[in-house]
């Protein structure tokens, strides 16, 4: 064998084991070119000036990898060489992208800054090995010639962090976000209150974060796990999320999982006082105590709440709970009975519908989708189909809205729970998960799922590095079945692309990824 044949074989074969082990989630349509293009302190970037955003964020995590950046000129003034072009495609689909790389140059095709800055995550997941180097400046990084066309298979790809049962941070949100835009998740949700704690400050309510947000003193519960977010906490959350094209869904539950409001504003309850706010395993799962439905007060509580909350969340979804609603108090309480014979309720339960009903008006005025969870399809007549369900529950409560024309978002405890231990749910089980649920797809479940998402409640694992290891890989997994098509589903395949992040990226990305799994 020559030698340039011998260094052609081995360009070939590293290419394709570069691709083969580097993109996470697998891309619509790959092809391995042949050749090698080198990035270096000499290759400059071509963009229009409203895309010029994604390319900013490029150069900086490309400088934390290499220690250099690369020179930004205008679209119109292309040089010739060692380029990277940016520049709009006929006929790509929204968050969609074109990636083609030869030896001379880089052309990202996209027509929204969304597919601009997906095209420049799959570029930096090409890089090679010396990312993980601790040596900085290095001066050329080879990226493997390639042919990508790639588009999302879901538009609602999610995760939930439970801020409430233990309080999370802002710092490590900011830092789930910047992981979960590397893996091109979009959703982040944020459950805010529950019995364990009322995480959001409301100013129309100063008891919420005076009182709420703190467990009762004689649990001794560390001073980490509670507090609350400040309106400027939530408002630099949001602008971080939006440069990458993350929304953040806030949840405010109602009328259960509410003993923390309710510690500060007893008099809204049914009895007029309710437990002290304790952990998780230090009383009972599900509370009796819900919010008086059959008082005025309840109603003008919600209305203020979600005003203030509507003004820090641009989402245009907000997520008002609705699960887990024990009728006991409503049951003995003469204001709630009343509201039912004055309404001519079919029973007790049916409060619960009602309650959500009226507290939703206050954010479908503001152009807002209201989310709640699978129970409220139980209570259908007080909902419609502007509403979103979200399921955690079974696969023909999810399907049986789906045929009513509900769009839902498919967050199932067999599959997508994040808290249950990689025994009950490994990473293998959340990559092999069907939304579909095996379901032949005529064009209604395609139309009315909007995507998939992992939920994680904090009341087992409550620290940082606790949390990582519950997230990460299954959160992989799930950016591949939100994201990828279904044409291409090999375990394998991924398990060997999640071991090169694992071993990669761990520097860059800062992932304590679980070693078990």
């Amino acid at each position: 064998m020559t030698k340039g044949l011998y260094v052609l074989l081995i360009s070939i074969i590293t290419n394709q084991t570069l691709v083969a082990q580097s993109i996470i989630p697998l891309p619509e349509k790959m092809n391995n070119r042949n050749g090698i293009f080198d990035l270096s302190i000499a290759t400059s970037i071509h963009v229009r000036k409203d895309m010029l955003p994604e390319v900013l964020q490029f150069n900086e995590q490309l400088k934390n990898i290499s220690g250099y950046e690369l020179r930004v000129n205008d679209e119109d003034n292309e040089e010739k060489g060692n380029t990277i072009i940016i520049k709009q495609g006929p006929g790509i689909t929204e968050e969609g992208y074109q990636l083609e790389v030869t030896p001379e140059k880089i052309t990202i095709q996209a027509n929204d800054d969304k597919g601009v800055f997906y095209a420049l995550i799959s570029l930096l997941q090409l890089l090679p090995n010396e990312v993980s180097s601790k040596r900085k400046d290095i001066s050329i990084l080879k990226i493997p010639a390639i042919d990508i066309s790639d588009h999302p298979r879901f538009k609602w790809r999610g995760l939930m962090l439970d801020c409430s049962r233990t309080f999370i941070s802002p710092s490590y949100i900011k830092e789930t976000i910047r992981r979960m835009a590397f893996y091109k998740l979009n959703i982040l949700h944020l459950h805010l209150t529950d019995d364990q704690g009322w995480r959001l400050e409301i100013k129309s309510l100063p008891e919420l974060t005076s009182r709420s947000c703190y467990f009762d003193r004689h649990f001794n519960e560390p001073k980490e796990f509670q507090g609350y977010y400040a309106q400027q906490d939530i408002r630099d959350i949001v602008e971080y999320a939006a440069q990458k094209h993350i929304q953040i869904i806030p949840e405010i539950e109602s009328p259960g999982h509410s003993l923390a409001a309710l510690n500060a504003y007893p008099e809204l309850s049914c009895v007029g006082h309710v437990l002290p706010i304790y952990p998780f395993f230090s009383g009972p799962e599900i509370t009796q105590d819900l919010f008086c439905v059959g008082n005025p007060a309840s109603y003008a509580f919600y209305k203020n709440v979600l005003a203030e909350v509507i003004r820090m969340f641009p989402s245009p979804y907000i997520h008002l709970g609705g699960d887990e609603v024990p009728p006991t108090r409503w049951e003995e309480c003469a204001k709630c009975q009343r509201l039912v014979k004055q309404n001519a309720l079919a029973d007790t339960r049916e409060l619960g519908g009602y309650f959500m009903q009226q507290i939703a008006l206050n954010a479908i005025k503001s152009n807002k989708r209201p989310i709640a969870w699978n129970e409220v399809f139980e209570q259908k007549k007080y909902i419609n189909t502007n509403w979103i369900i979200m399921n955690w529950g079974s696969s023909k409560a999810a399907l049986d809205a789906v045929k009513e024309g509900y769009d839902v978002v498919m967050a199932p405890t067999s599959h997508l729970y994040f808290d249950y231990t990689y025994e009950q749910i490994n990473t293998k089980k959340v990559f092999e998960f069907d939304p579909y649920y095996g379901e032949k797809d005529d064009g209604l479940l395609k139309s009315h799922i909007l995507g998939i998402q992992a939920l994680f409640w904090s009341h087992i694992d409550r620290t940082e590095s606790r949390i990582d290891y519950q997230l990460y890989p299954r959160l992989l997994a799930l950016a591949e079945r939100a994201w990828s098509s279904t044409n291409d589903i090999n375990y394998n395949n991924f398990k060997s692309r999640e071991e090169y992040h694992k071993e990669h990226w761990l520097k860059n990305m800062q992932i304590a990824f679980n070693g078990n799994d």
